[in-house]
């Protein structure tokens, strides 16, 4: 096999070492300053020098996967010969393994120890991050209802620590599986959730494989390049986690059924009760998310300082999360340096996460564009009031003022978290309508009910 790579960021260094380094004949990418130069001992060659009888196939190791498909088409190689970096298991041919409480097990074995109804929910990636969360949350309704589940990732991570602790069976590394074990696999289930719009080349894939399939959508804009491209048939329906994903979903397939699945988190009661709150002077804002431009930290904290300064005495900011893009971070430095009380912290595991929420009095949520969070509704389940901006997806739950805050520029944000300190002996109220927001529409109960009514009618 002869194998032209086409790709060489994050994606073709985490993939790298499963390549055998035989069968490359060359490696390829757009950027002038790599074409010429050697990456792993092999020359980096314009996608436009390369010949459909230079290799058997091209693999591209990135995700603007449908991009550069079409570049290669129109520079002449057949669609037959492109491949997206989902199907390097074909390639590497690894021992598939399923992960659970007492060790692992084969597919077959698996399969001969649950027999009873079974779903496979994939992941893009075992990661602490919303979508991987809400399915592994749906995972945990699924086997109260007594179906036997398997998780899979695309790729590893450390969400595998929750899997465990909630006795989820899961596969690390859903991608190395061969395509056929994973088609197989497949028919033998009652049902598939894939999460997420990125696993669209999957959502096409398993199509005709003859099990109803689930498409769970919850991204924002970014997310769904190339997704008018895929036919998913009749059984494949798409689910929208909450109407802003949908809207989304529908400016790019207008003509496509969507319908709505919320997702669940656990219910956990409050931890603080009014008379047990702290007494002093500060109120916490805290922010928690990636570190990112979407997750807008720059708009929190230039709201922030324009707070008179007497206000700003009676507050603190927390935030909580992994940097995401260091140059976008370092852009903050001025901000951050004027900051009075702030604390910043990384990202950390779900249970130490559940502990800082007795930190923060107000959660506050100003991304550019978020579909529906799942921090915020996990603060409305404790009953930490939040403030959203207008583009966060559980805006279309909240009244300003009654169960939570929206905002749609900086000076009002500024006004609200004014508000809330001069009106601290409001904010409990206000965070207890916000936990009816997550019992009505979050809540692992309400998601049973909707799980089987979803499973009578996909799953006769």
């Amino acid at each position: 096999m002869r194998i032209a790579i086409f790709g060489t960021g994050k994606i073709f260094y985490k993939n790298w070492k499963y390549i055998d380094r035989e069968q490359v004949v060359c490696l390829m990418d757009n950027s002038e300053d790599k074409i010429g130069k050697q990456i792993e001992g092999i020359e980096v060659i314009s996608p436009k020098c390369l010949k459909a009888s230079d290799c058997d196939m091209v693999l591209i190791l990135s995700v603007y996967y449908d991009e550069m498909k079409r570049q290669l088409i129109a520079d002449g190689i057949p669609e037959h010969m492109i491949y997206n970096y989902l199907y390097i298991g074909n390639m590497t041919r690894q021992p598939a393994w399923i992960y659970h409480t007492d060790g692992k097990l084969s597919f077959e074995d698996w399969c001969n120890t649950h027999q009873n109804k079974r779903a496979l929910l994939i992941s893009h990636q075992l990661s602490y991050t919303g979508a991987p969360i809400a399915l592994m949350n749906m995972a945990r309704v699924m086997r109260r209802m007594g179906i036997s589940v398997l998780y899979a990732g695309l790729e590893d991570g450390s969400l595998k620590k929750e899997l465990e602790i909630n006795h989820i069976d899961y596969v690390p590394n859903w991608k190395f599986t061969d395509r056929e074990t994973q088609k197989e696999f497949i028919s033998g289930c009652d049902l598939v959730v894939i999460s997420t719009a990125c696993l669209k080349e999957l959502a096409d894939e398993y199509k005709d494989a003859g099990t109803p399939i689930i498409w769970w959508i919850h991204e924002s804009e970014p997310g769904y390049v190339g997704i008018e491209q895929i036919d998913c048939g009749e059984n494949v329906s798409v689910f929208c986690g909450g109407e802003y994903a949908r809207r989304v979903f529908w400016n790019h397939c207008k003509d496509r059924d969507a319908q709505i699945l919320q997702y669940s988190i656990p219910e956990e009661e409050l931890f603080i009760a009014e008379d047990e709150r702290p007494n002093d002077d500060k109120i916490s804002f805290g922010l928690i998310g990636t570190i990112s431009e979407r997750k807008a930290q720059d708009i929190f904290l230039r709201a922030v300082l324009k707070l008179p300064t007497d206000i700003q005495d009676k507050i603190e900011v927390i935030i909580i999360g992994a940097v995401a893009e260091t140059a976008y971070w370092e852009e903050q430095k001025p901000l951050l340096q004027q900051m009075k009380n702030i604390r910043i912290i990384g990202e950390i595991p779900q249970q130490e996460l559940s502990e800082k929420y007795k930190e923060i009095d107000v959660l506050v949520c100003p991304s550019r564009e978020d579909p529906m969070p799942i921090v915020v509704t996990q603060a409305m389940m404790y009953g930490i009031p939040c403030i959203l901006s207008k583009n966060v997806g559980q805006v279309e739950f909240v009244e300003s003022g009654v169960n939570g805050f929206v905002f749609e520029h900086e000076e009002e944000f500024a006004e609200q978290m004014a508000w809330v300190v001069n009106h601290r002996e409001r904010l409990y109220n206000i965070g207890r309508q916000a936990r009816e927001i997550y019992k009505q529409n979050f809540s692992e109960t309400i998601m049973e009910k909707r799980l089987e009514a979803l499973w009578q009618k996909k799953c006769k």
